[in-house]
């Protein structure tokens, strides 16, 4: 599976009330009062880096380390990339045995997600995915990509998955799920979460998508660029989320990308990005997905259901 190219780097800044060290000079020279604790590895597929910031080394380096395990064990259930996870044996046998609570709690928000956009939001489109990917991997395939798609979008429907605490399974045989969607935002709060029981007082989490504990250390928010956006360089937050997501993401062709419409069973080109803030990662990262592939009216519909969010779209 090709890698999310808008998910290029997972970067966590954090501090205790203690830090003078500003965030926008990484490269700064230490003082007692701002010792750092850095990693850099590859993380759901990416290049990673997390840096903390504490007046106390050990300290950071001891959040640090449980940072990047939780993010380790959260790839064994999540990660497509990894043949050996909790989802990738789903897909593989259609059924899997006491998932681990993770798996069940982001299904069960998935699909609260999905009934809310009326299938809009729909982890079960892994098949169009596969049906792209083989119609474009191969010169001049592309046209038999009707072809694929027709016989993947029968496959979709987050209604055909049964999820309980002892068992999740498909109704139906070759389905599969992504949680790409979904899942960058669900690791990102848990992230956060761990810093805040940590004690970090200003936190930026970036995991793909943002969360923060307060805002930047100098009495301000955090400001979030927003390349896609053309009114506004960049947004705020302060102890809220920001997810973005678009056809930009991963592309099979100039018109063909990865955000599927589930009504035609191709790439949805209504918009050409969408971000949005939440109170949480994992609301604002499914928004985002769903903003995406819904038209103007179902867009209107949604935002009713989800009155406190803030929404930009280009």
């Amino acid at each position: 599976m090709s890698k999310v190219s808008r998910r290029k780097f997972l970067t966590i800044l954090a501090s205790s009330l203690s830090l003078t060290l500003p965030f926008d000079k990484l490269n700064a020279e230490n003082t007692k009062e701002s010792l750092v604790a850095s990693w850099k590895g590859v993380a759901l597929g990416a290049t990673s880096h997390m840096t903390l910031f504490h007046s106390d080394k050990n300290y950071a380096n001891e959040s640090l380390k449980i940072c990047i395990n939780e993010i380790k064990r959260l790839e064994k259930i999540f990660s497509l990339f990894d043949t050996n996870s909790s989802i990738s044996k789903l897909n593989k046998d259609g059924v899997l045995k006491n998932p681990p609570k993770e798996l069940v709690e982001v299904l069960n928000f998935a699909h609260k997600i999905s009934v809310n956009t009326k299938g809009a939001f729909d982890v079960t489109v892994q098949p169009l995915w596969l049906a792209h990917d083989k119609a474009f991997k191969t010169k001049g395939n592309s046209q038999n990509l009707e072809k694929y798609i027709n016989k993947a979008i029968k496959l979709v429907s987050y209604k055909n998955i049964i999820i309980e605490q002892k068992e999740i399974r498909f109704k139906l045989k070759d389905m599969k799920i992504t949680l790409n969607g979904i899942a960058q935002g669900y690791i990102t709060d848990r992230i956060t979460n761990i810093l805040r029981q940590k004690g970090f007082k200003n936190v930026l989490v970036d995991l793909g998508e943002f969360n923060s504990i307060g805002g930047h250390k100098d009495n301000r928010d955090w400001n979030i660029a927003t390349p896609y956006l053309k009114n506004k360089k960049y947004l705020k937050l302060n102890n809220n989320a920001l997810a973005s997501s678009g056809g930009y993401g991963t592309r099979f062709s100039k018109k063909y990308h990865h955000l599927f419409d589930v009504n035609t069973g191709t790439s949805a080109n209504y918009l050409k990005s969408v971000t949005v803030k939440a109170e949480n990662a994992i609301l604002a990262d499914a928004l985002a997905t769903a903003f995406c592939v819904m038209s103007k009216e179902k867009r209107k519909r949604l935002l009713n259901i989800y009155p406190n969010i803030e929404v930009y779209i280009s």
